[in-house]
């Protein structure tokens, strides 16, 4: 039975609160948190799960249940449009609480829910979000750790490099070398108080976003309706989403140490401060599987799949990657592997059976070099136009004293005197030279003759088994000259170095793609590691192909939930 006083309280409300008149109160949706007549009661299914609701009848409410119900509820509030009115629904389209009059005005066909079920809905999408904002912001700070202790690695490779030089050279110089050092160590101090600041900032940004959290969820549960649809819009807009637009930037920058190797007396400073830039421009879907990537003076893109050359634009605003020409290759012609551009209207491409130049206006394909008996991998072309070709063995043990990068005319003649053997085990050891690069050499950016790279090549030796390799560079005599195996802090035994692709820029640094890593490793033509750029922090993962266009961009096809990837332009400097 009732309490009188539910009986005092239901009688006080003197209108259906949901039709506004004065017809007698039947029951009370605990739910809705409304007193509803008859007419109303049989109407209300028409709200968004109110199948599931719980209507009580009136004089069944107690007193002790109203003051439990108002306990845990969110509270209806008055309109501030419609002032006579309350507002006892939620509309998550707009994410507004709206009274009747604003139902049947403006939101007939929105998603209407109650207002406790938008405010809690609000609160899961807000801690959800606030988890993945901070997982993003834990993952940013251990990638900038990781990039800080390669900067103190590189920084005790050229510590090293100086004290080599330093037993080298006379006693007069022992002045300059100390000054040299310490010139090093200032670098490095300013360096690291970057990696500080930035680091700094994130976890500033963590805790700010914690403590407005914790405010949150204090108004959340004090039930105090407005303010908590107010505060939860503030901290949705202008907190979360600040944190996660800053950790995910369309550039990454950073300072990095720069030495020189070979300081004689009378000379500059070799050790200096460089700023290496990568900026993201935009990116296009890829509608087929391409196994190589080239582009030509005239910006052309020229892609290969396993039967066809493909000739796409890049147009902006555009969100797919345009085929404008396909040609197909024939059955005696075998699998189409890697391509290279000779100029803007012929390229040239590798199959199983041999190499082939392929004329732009008249689709003619013609076979230049035969390479049937042979097991050929990679393209490359010089600026010399030869054709350098890499090869690949099942068994690497049976590749001793074999040619493994083979190299010939552009009308397919061989040039024995540039062949590259595979000499005692020891210039390929992982099975396949997947990569070939041959140097500029333009800008004399070495003031010493013995410093030149003209005539050198660097290769990928690469095992396809277990997906890692090595860069190997050769001088003018066929000798090794070095050797990079990957970094020591991102590339170990369960983690191995993956170089799936590689260009030569303008001043002579190779860049490789590590595919696990989703880095760029940077590497001066000395051997040593320039910098590594982690191209997660400007959006992209899994870089699997490289090209640099006539305009100096950096073009990278990457892997994604895509089923064919992503082809990405990018500008950069430093390197």
């Amino acid at each position: 039975m009732a309490s009188s006083n539910s009986v005092r309280r239901s009688q006080s409300i003197k209108q259906c609160e949901v039709c506004e008149t004065n017809a007698k109160i039947k029951v009370k949706c605990i739910d809705c948190d409304k007193f509803m007549c008859e007419t109303c009661t049989r109407a209300h299914s028409k709200y968004k799960d109110a199948e599931n609701h719980r209507l009580v009848d009136i004089k069944d409410i107690t007193a002790d249940d109203e003051v439990k119900n108002d306990q845990r509820k969110f509270k209806a509030v008055r309109c501030s449009r419609h002032i006579d009115q309350m507002c006892y629904m939620f509309c998550s389209s707009c994410s507004k609480l709206v009274c009747p009059t604003c139902i049947e005005s403006d939101h007939q066909t929105h998603q209407l829910k109650t207002i406790e079920s938008g405010c809690t809905d609000w609160i899961n999408k807000l801690s959800d979000f606030h988890v993945e904002v901070s997982n993003e912001t834990s993952l940013y700070l251990r990638k900038l750790d990781t990039l800080e202790k390669v900067d103190n690695l590189q920084y005790d490779e050229i510590i090293r490099q100086i004290e080599q030089d330093k037993k080298e050279a006379m006693e007069k110089v022992e002045q300059k070398f100390n000054a040299e050092k310490d010139n090093l160590g200032r670098q490095k101090k300013l360096i690291s108080s970057l990696f500080t600041s930035r680091k700094d900032r994130i976890s500033k940004q963590q805790d700010n976003i914690d403590q407005e959290k914790k405010h949150l969820n204090d108004i959340a549960a004090s039930k105090d309706t407005a303010k908590f649809v107010e505060k939860a819009e503030e901290f949705e807009s202008n907190h979360l989403k600040e944190v996660k637009d800053s950790n995910h930037s369309n550039r990454y920058n950073s300072k990095i140490l720069q030495y020189t190797p070979g300081i004689v007396f009378g000379m500059e400073p070799n050790t200096t401060t460089n700023e290496i830039g990568v900026t993201f421009q935009q990116a296009f879907n890829i509608d087929l599987d391409i196994k190589d990537l080239k582009i030509d003076k005239s910006k052309t893109i020229w892609t290969s799949s396993i039967d066809s050359i493909n000739q796409a634009d890049a147009k902006k605003g555009v969100e797919n990657l345009n085929i404008t020409k396909r040609t197909p290759s024939s059955a005696d012609i075998g699998e189409i592997k890697q391509i290279g551009v000779i100029n803007i209207h012929c390229i040239v491409f590798l199959s199983s059976t041999g190499v082939y130049k392929l004329s732009k206006t008249d689709e003619l394909i013609m076979k230049r070099v035969y390479l049937a008996k042979y097991n050929s991998r990679s393209l490359h072309i010089s600026k010399e136009n030869q054709l350098y070709i890499g090869m690949s063995f099942d068994d690497v043990k049976n590749s001793t004293d074999k040619a493994i990068i083979e190299v010939f005319s552009l009308e397919g003649k061989k040039l024995p005197a540039k062949t590259i053997f595979n000499t005692e085990n020891q210039f390929l050891i992982n099975g396949s030279v997947t990569c070939c690069a041959t140097f500029n050499d333009e800008n004399e950016f070495f003031t010493r003759k013995e410093n030149s790279n003209r005539g050198t090549i660097c290769y990928i030796d690469y095992n396809d088994d277990f997906n890692c390799g090595r860069i190997i560079k050769l001088n003018l005599n066929r000798d090794i000259q070095w050797e990079y195996r990957g970094n020591g802090i991102m590339n170990h035994e369960e983690n191995s170095f993956n170089p799936c692709a590689m260009v030569v820029t303008g001043q002579d640094n190779i860049v490789v793609a590590d595919l696990k890593q989703s880095s760029l490793h940077i590497i001066q033509p000395n051997g040593l590691l320039l910098a590594l750029v982690d191209l997660t922090l400007v959006g992209l993962q899994g870089p699997d192909l490289l090209t640099i266009d006539g305009d100096g961009h950096l073009w990278i096809k990457t892997l994604t939930d895509k089923e064919n990837g992503k082809l990405s332009e990018l500008t950069y400097s430093g390197f």
